[in-house]
């Protein structure tokens, strides 16, 4: 076990970090995009309309996660 997590570990280490962030939007933003749009296709902004619509129905974390991200990517 002990072994797994630390694989993961340094895997998560090695992944550029866009991609590291990709993955944590998904984790904490999946379960609210089903939920508050469902069937939106991506692309074209349409889940960022979705979700500036429906901006209170989103949970904390998520909210979190997006600004995270935001941050993460104006500091580059």
């Amino acid at each position: 076990m002990i072994r797994i997590a630390l694989a993961t570990l340094l895997l998560a280490a090695a992944l550029p970090a866009a991609a590291q962030n990709r993955g944590a939007l998904r984790a904490a933003c999946q379960a609210d995009f089903a939920k508050n749009c469902p069937g939106i296709k991506p692309g074209g902004g349409r889940l960022v309309a979705c979700m500036r619509e429906k901006q209170a129905s989103f949970s904390d974390g998520c909210m979190e996660a997006l600004r995270t991200a935001r941050a993460q990517r104006q500091g580059q």
